[in-house]
């Protein structure tokens, strides 16, 4: 039964033993190897606290031990020594040594990889003691296996690995020997720990009890332990002579040399010299190191290790520039470059020519360099070298010697730390004003790309003057100019009124903007006008004009704008500014056979449109215009556009870009707009779409859309409605979702699967395939329009809703817009009130500027309820207050647009609450649409306002095919 019981009992798990109470480490004194020189060493083993008080070994092994995850610190310390020995911190054991070991009686037979007792003279030296340490701090009791079981010691006092040369019975003794200085007799009873050797075991009198183990002040060498291991050596009287001079010298490498009895006198080692050869080919330097000793003297390594310490320690801070790798070698030959070289001639150079055993070869003239008592005196002025830019004029001083600017820029762009005047003084450029100073320059030259000697800073980059400000680098003309400028980055521009000639009476927030607008003018620079639409810009932008009229007698003025509103910039200025004269060009100057400075006359503003600049830029380029105004600027947004080429083209001191919409799709149209109004803001378009539209758009970079916003502030002045006209009625938009009709669901759906399959193919790479995927999308949108826009026949249940909503409005005594992108679908809706008998006007791009007008008064004047627009023509530029309901019968991606159309009621003038109705159809591309305008509301927000961006992707596109 008992037999039966131990054969099917479960194997015990070691790594699962129970913690004991109290662990040992057993030192015992073994025999190991039969080739071994001494045949004996320490070997250890783990121990546990029996019952009876004694230290056994059962229960514990280091199988146990490395097997465990305990976290008891002694266990964690004694699995450290056994990873040691076994390999596990990277140090290999031999498995013929311990097979060997095995045969002798040190291991188990049928576990040789798993040692009873380990070793202490075999185990790797690195961090062995440090291990040992450890488990003696934690708790582990260190005991003698031997005898009575007495606790073995750890020393704090270090040994030393000698060799002692004595003179017995006239015979020479070189004894390598291990001792201490209170006990110098202990030699024969030291065994090593440790291969090299680090530490020793000593008995207390008795071979089989170790007492004490001790550190070794430096590992010894493979051959002072070769020679440990096999006793001292005994030279003869007549050989002593042929001894000091054909091994003392090799025996000094081994091991100190000492006499401990004072019966030979053993002799001063020979020192050796090093030499250090310096090489200078301005700006830089080369160091060759080498020892030299006498003829026939062997080297002495440890003379050379002190005399490197030493010449180390005279280097201080700059021993890096030493560059030394391992201890019994010569320093490395070096290049410095041209900082170190600086560091190594005024700092290194002389503290080590006073180091006894160097001496310093100069192959080439050496300069002797030395830093700076004084700080340098620095002020920055400016040279106007543009209309938009200003080249730094940079004086530094140092200690009255004068700097030269160019060289001075070239170390900072450069990167230096720092920077040696002719006379040999040097000075670092690491001092906050030159840290600042080389930050600025560096985002200057990404966006002028000047050279670093002729430094240009672009004068709307107020965050950059800023911080030359702020360290007081700006001379005093140049600081009174900023401190001027600054009013534009603190919002504290200083409200002014319009001349006297101006014949409206601006609100408050009005005469803000006038007053921004004119500091700009006055400034020569120029800005982004982006209030809300419905806040008077026009009248804004007119009164600024007139100011610039009165102030430059003979400058003339250019608006461009749409088509569509030419004809109202001429109405607002005859009523509002009638003393700035105005004329309008529709006509290119071949047509007309005369310049434009021609066709301008005596009129002091002249008005065109977007398609006759695009045309005739460089006629309105020549014609000399001080301050260009493009208003609904949207129309220039993208900088690839052949209109966004022409509009640079003007180039006028001053140029005001006036939208309510500074950004619609992407941060690219504002920097299209900001380089209208303020050239030289983000440097290039590739400068700006690396440094701010990816990091915002892509990689949600907070810091970045602050910097951008923090940027272009002072230059983009936007009011909301709600913020500066409180008094305007309540704007309440709703969403009426109207699902399709069977027979137009099933079309619908037939050929979204159709274009879902198109597209998914071609969305991995957006940019190629923009044109087709646009094309795919707006085939939906029609589709979800109206079973005639596809393949399906029958009504339209959105144009039923609108026939109803319209008959709903008109009953009630209100009036309508109605918008529509689709000029075919705007089209089908008018029939919708043709045949409920409502009157309408109508209006698209088809409709002729007197057309236009005749509908736009039949509207106001109250003949038509409703007014059906396509959203391209009119969704700009109209004031249509009489309507107090608009319907979007279609949703564009671009939530702007919308809004703009909304703003053709819901703006100043308006006197009664608007309603906007938003017609969706239901489960179509439609409804995708709305979400793809909260995500553009967002980016639009972020940037202007408040908190993180949120891209606009091909992930979108997948979205909308979902």
């Amino acid at each position: 039964e008992r037999t039966l019981r131990g054969v099917l009992a479960p194997p015990a798990d070691p790594g699962r033993a129970d913690p004991p109470g109290e662990l040992a480490l057993l030192f015992d004194i073994r025999s190991h190897e039969p080739e071994s020189p001494k045949g004996r060493g320490i070997a250890i083993r783990p121990a546990i606290r029996g019952s009876s008080g004694a230290w056994v070994r059962g229960g514990i092994s280091w199988a146990h031990i490395a097997e465990s995850d305990d976290p008891d610190p002694r266990w964690r310390a004694l699995a450290d020594i056994e990873g040691i020995y076994s390999g596990r911190h990277n140090f290999a054991a031999s498995a013929d040594r311990l097979r060997r070991a095995t045969a002798h009686g040190m291991l188990p037979a049928s576990s040789w990889n798993s040692p009873a007792w380990v070793r202490l003279d075999a185990a790797p030296s690195r961090g062995l003691w440090d291990a040992l340490q450890t488990a003696y701090d934690a708790g582990v009791e260190f005991i003698a296996d031997a005898g009575g079981q007495e606790p073995v010691a750890v020393s704090q006092v270090a040994c030393r690995a000698v060799i002692d040369l004595r003179i017995v019975g006239g015979r020479l003794w070189a004894d390598p020997t291990i001792v201490d200085r209170s006990d110098p007799d202990e030699r024969s009873r030291s065994l090593p720990i440790g291969a090299p050797t680090i530490a020793v075991a000593r008995s207390a009198g008795r071979d089989d009890a170790i007492a004490e183990i001790l550190p070794l002040e430096q590992p010894t060498t493979p051959e002072f332990d070769r020679l440990y291991a096999s006793g001292h050596l005994t030279i003869p009287a007549a050989r002593i002579p042929d001894f000091e001079r054909d091994f003392l010298p090799q025996l000094r490498e081994v091991a100190p040399l000492v006499s401990s009895d004072g019966t030979f006198d053993v002799p001063e080692p020979p020192l050796p010299e090093l030499v250090l050869a310096v090489r200078h080919a301005d700006p830089v330097a080369r160091l060759f190191w080498e020892w030299e000793y006498a003829p026939d003297e062997r080297r002495n390594r440890a003379a050379e290790r002190d005399l490197m310490d030493r010449v180390e320690q005279a280097a201080g801070a700059f021993s890096h520039l030493l560059a030394r790798g391992r201890a019994d070698r010569v320093f490395p030959a070096r290049d410095l470059d041209r900082d170190e070289t600086v560091e190594f001639l005024a700092h290194v150079l002389p503290a080590i020519r006073g180091v006894e055993g160097l001496r310093i070869e100069a192959h080439d003239e050496v300069p002797a360099y030395s830093f700076a008592t004084e700080e340098p005196q620095i002020s920055i002025g400016v040279d106007p070298s543009g209309e938009d830019w200003f080249e730094l004029n940079i004086v530094v001083t140092i200690q009255g010697e004068p700097v030269s600017s160019s060289a001075l820029l070239t170390a900072l762009s450069r990167g230096q730390t720092y920077f040696r005047l002719l006379s040999g003084t040097v000075f670092p450029l690491t001092d906050e004003r030159f840290a600042r100073l080389r930050d600025v320059l560096t985002e200057a030259k990404a966006l002028t790309d000047s050279p670093p000697e002729h430094p240009q800073l672009p004068r709307n980059q107020l965050d950059l003057w800023q911080e030359l400000a702020e360290v007081g680098l700006l001379d005093r003309q140049t600081a009174d100019w900023f401190a001027a400028m600054r009013e534009l980055g603190d919002d504290r521009v200083e409200q002014r009124d319009p001349p006297a000639s101006f014949r409206a009476a601006l609100r408050d927030y009005q005469l803000d903007g006038f007053s921004w607008l004119d500091f700009l003018r006055r400034h020569r620079l120029g800005g982004l006008l982006a209030d809300d639409m419905g806040l008077g810009k026009t009248v804004q932008v007119l009164a600024a004009l007139d100011a610039a009229r009165a102030d430059e007698p003979g400058a003339r003025f250019l608006v461009v704008a749409p088509t569509s509103v030419v004809g109202h910039w001429l109405t607002e200025a005859e009523r509002f500014a009638p003393e700035v004269t105005a004329t309008a060009i529709g006509e290119t100057s071949r047509k007309r056979g005369t310049t434009v400075a021609d066709a301008a006359g005596d009129a002091r503003l002249v008005v065109t449109s977007y398609a006759i600049l695009r045309l005739d830029a460089e006629q309105f380029q020549d014609a000399g215009f001080r301050i260009v105004v493009l208003d609904e600027a949207q129309q220039v947004k993208n900088s690839s556009s052949k209109g966004y080429a022409a509009a640079r083209m003007l180039a006028a001191p001053t140029t005001f870009v006036v939208t309510g919409t500074p950004l619609e799709n992407n941060l690219l149209e504002l920097f299209a707009l900001t380089t209208l109004a303020a050239p030289g803001l983000f440097g290039t378009r590739s400068h700006f779409r690396e440094h701010f539209q990816r990091s915002i758009e892509r990689d949600h970079n907070g810091d970045r859309l602050e910097r951008l916003r923090a940027r272009v502030r002072p230059f983009l002045l936007r009011r909301t409605k709600e913020e500066v006209a409180p008094e305007l009625p309540p704007k309440t938009e709703q969403v009426l979702e109207i699902p399709l009709h069977p027979a137009h669901q099933r079309a619908y759906e037939r050929r979204f699967r159709r274009e879902q399959q198109k597209l998914l193919g071609l969305l991995d790479d957006v940019n190629q395939n923009q044109v087709q995927i646009l094309a795919s999308l707006t085939r939906l949108r029609r589709e979800a329009l109206h079973p005639a826009f596809g393949d399906g026949s029958g009504p339209s249940a959105k144009l039923e809703a609108l026939g109803g909503l319209l008959e709903e409005i008109v009953a009630d005594g209100h009036r309508a817009l109605v918008f529509s992108q689709f000029t075919e679908f705007l089209g089908l809706a008018a029939e919708v009130a043709d045949d409920r008998g409502i009157r309408y006007s109508y209006l698209d791009g088809s409709t002729t500027r007197a057309g236009r007008q005749r509908m736009i008064d039949r509207f106001e004047n109250g003949d038509d309820p409703a007014f059906f627009i396509s959203l391209k023509a009119g969704g700009t530029g109209l004031n249509l207050t009489a309507a107090d309901y608009c319907i979007l019968l279609d949703p564009w991606w671009n939530p702007a647009a919308e809004e703009q159309a909304i703003d053709r009621t819901h703006r100043i003038g308006q006197s009664r609450p608007v309603m906007v109705y938003r017609l969706i159809s239901a489960g179509t591309i439609e409804q995708k649409v709305l979400d793809l305008q909260a995500k553009k509301r967002r980016l639009f927000d972020d940037v202007l306002s408040g908190a993180g961006a949120t891209p606009f992707t091909a992930d979108d596109y997948r979205e909308l095919l979902a």
